[in-house]
């Protein structure tokens, strides 16, 4: 067995769960059974017929009125959805199939990368539709899917049946079937097929995979708790235990989802809502817990979101995906517990100024150690806002496709980290797959003298590699640094700007300055820091959104460690516009401690090894 596959191997063993292991081997398993068994014996479908419980349509009229606002652009695609074009991912295909008939039907099956099959069969855009264009238009869809064969069964079309797609469509059609009853010609299908998918996801959520998938799995089933009477199919265990026992595992004691990702933190968000809106209708006791989660995620969101009103786009997050946060917290304050104690700052360091200056400093871990799909290579990362305006960006994710994209969006390279020479802090492979992966090993924070600061290190490359910010009040000051590493090495350490600001080298390979169009009057100078560092600018990609790439530039300060060198430092001195000159920091690493000394005289000084504040 090649290294790189054995490495891999060890790294899936040591990582992910038994459970895990054991959920993906009885689900292979069953998958291979099912498409050897007559499809009467997997799953008999048209049994059951769901129907409203009492009070229940008035009531989920609250959650399709939520759910409205949160993606507003949505409603700016319902003319081309009527003219069959449908646009995902900065996509657009068209669906029509034209017939005999009064009406073309739709392709349900296109050829398309599968995220993109899969917004199309979960169906969000309904809603909106039914909004802009009438419920005649949202129904005619809703008419299409269920006259297409392939989704007359489970086994027929694994897109339309996929537990995540159920998960997603059902509150979709409870939404629109509250605003506007389902026309007497399909009324009897759409509630025969709501009880199918029900049950059909009942039998197979996502235990193999858990994360945010599960999360959706088990919001669908408990809204069809709640809301729906499902007659003889209607028993079983309740799913709200099993609810709670999935947040208190996915929802950390920052408030953060621990996919560490913040638009998917926003979505589970919307999940954990809507299981309260139906928990207050049933009268559950499961509501007062699941109103200190929302509390806690709430807190969370509230503290990382950015002075433009933005998230940052740390890990898989996408602008399109993440809901409007406006709206999001306006029904997060319905649910608002004051008892609820969050800690934001658990893995997180920012400082911000009036003038919406504000940089943030990632210290946590990478992602979820057993579902890491959504993590990548940005340990000890910073983002940053100047004057209310996103600067120093992630560069984002294009896709989920395996391919070069997916690749250099996760990639070490792809982030303002420090890299040493072409290695990666984690090995990055398939489209949601990671092997080896370093570790934060620790992370401090203080005040010196009125500098505040935040230090932190990891083992991504087999030798401590940190990082410290300093904040003066008028300048961050970045300082890098590995010890250990052997032979020559070129450290590069990296801030990746988003694609409105300019930027202008300055003399010696030592400056640049960086202004935005909209305020070309408030220059921001950006210092090399590094005894021999070349400062450069280069070209790369901004991916705000799946399917959106845009040039944008890169500051990279790279420093060549010579042979005899097994330590190093650079970094960057970032001064904010009119303020008095900010004196840069003295560096000096020596011995496994790094000395930083202070303008006013006072020093931080920190071991290597464990953080810890030396003299």
């Amino acid at each position: 067995m090649a290294p790189r596959r054995l490495s891999r191997l060890v790294a899936l063993l040591r990582y992910h769960r038994p459970r895990q292991f054991a959920w993906r081997l009885y689900r292979t398993v069953q998958r291979h059974l099912r498409r050897r068994l007559p499809e009467r014996l997997v799953f008999q479908a048209g049994q059951s017929q769901a129907r409203w419980k009492p009070g229940a349509r008035s009531a989920f009229q609250r959650i399709a009125a939520r759910r409205l606002l949160l993606w507003p652009e949505r409603n700016a695609q319902a003319a081309d959805i009527v003219a069959g074009q449908f646009r995902f991912l900065h996509q657009t295909r068209d669906l029509r199939i034209e017939t005999a008939g009064d009406e073309p039907e739709m392709d349900w099956n296109p050829a398309a990368p599968r995220l993109w099959r899969f917004h199309l069969q979960c169906q969000e855009y309904l809603t909106d539709l039914a909004d802009q264009q009438g419920a005649d238009a949202a129904y005619n869809i809703v008419r299409s899917w269920l006259g297409q064969p392939r989704h007359q069964g489970p086994t027929r079309d694994p897109d339309a049946w996929h537990p995540f797609c159920i998960s997603r469509r059902l509150p979709v059609w409870l939404s629109l079937a509250a605003a506007h009853e389902p026309p007497a010609a399909i009324a009897g299908q759409f509630w025969r097929s709501v009880a199918d998918q029900v049950l059909w996801l009942r039998r197979n959520c996502e235990w193999d995979l858990g994360g945010n998938h599960l999360l959706e799995n088990l919001t669908a089933l408990s809204l069809a708790e709640s809301y729906l009477d499902l007659g003889a199919a209607a028993g079983g265990t309740s799913v709200q235990p099993r609810l709670l026992a999935e947040l208190d595992e996915q929802i950390l004691p920052s408030g953060e989802h621990y996919e560490r990702a913040p638009t998917y933190h926003a979505l589970m968000m919307v999940s954990v809502l809507q299981c309260a809106e139906a928990a207050r209708f049933a009268q559950s006791s499961v509501l007062d817990p699941l109103r200190i989660v929302i509390s806690q995620m709430f807190q969370f969101a509230q503290w990382i979101r950015q002075p433009d009103g933005h998230f940052p786009l740390l890990a898989d997050s996408a602008r399109g995906e993440t809901p409007d946060l406006d709206k999001l917290f306006e029904w997060a304050e319905a649910f608002w517990d004051p008892d609820a104690r969050g800690n934001p700052t658990a893995d997180y360091w920012a400082t911000q100024t009036d003038r919406g200056d504000r940089l943030l400093f990632d210290v946590g871990p990478l992602g979820c150690d057993h579902l890491p799909a959504h993590a990548h290579a940005d340990l000890l990362q910073i983002t940053a806002t100047l004057g209310g305006r996103d600067a120093i960006v992630d560069t984002g994710n294009f896709d989920y496709e395996p391919g070069q994209l997916r690749q250099r969006c996760r990639r070490t390279s792809a982030h303002n980290v420090l890299q040493l020479g072409s290695r990666e802090q984690c090995d990055i492979w398939s489209s949601f797959r990671m092997g080896r992966r370093g570790k934060v090993i620790w992370q401090h924070r203080g005040t010196t003298d009125g500098y505040s600061w935040c230090a932190a290190a990891h083992d991504g490359f087999g030798c401590p590699v940190g990082r410290i910010v300093v904040w003066s009040g008028s300048a961050w000051t970045v300082l890098d640094w590995f010890d250990g590493d052997p032979g020559p090495v070129d450290a590069a350490s990296r801030l990746h700007w988003h694609p409105d600001w300019r930027l202008a080298p300055g003399p010696g390979r030592s400056i640049v300055t960086a202004f935005h169009p909209d305020a070309p009057e408030l220059i921001y100078t950006v210092k090399r820091l590094g005894e021999s560092a070349n400062l450069s600018i280069e070209v790369s990609l901004y991916c705000p959104d799946f399917g959106q790439q845009i040039a944008n530039q890169v500051i990279v300060n790279v420093q060549r460690c010579g042979s005899n060198d097994s330590a190093g430092w650079l970094g960057f001195h970032l001064s904010l516009p009119a303020e008095p000159t900010s004196p840069v920091p003295r560096v000096h690493l020596d011995g496994g401690c790094l000395n930083v000394s202070l303008p006013d005289g006072g020093a931080i000084s920190l071991s290597a090894e464990g953080g810890h504040q030396v003299g």
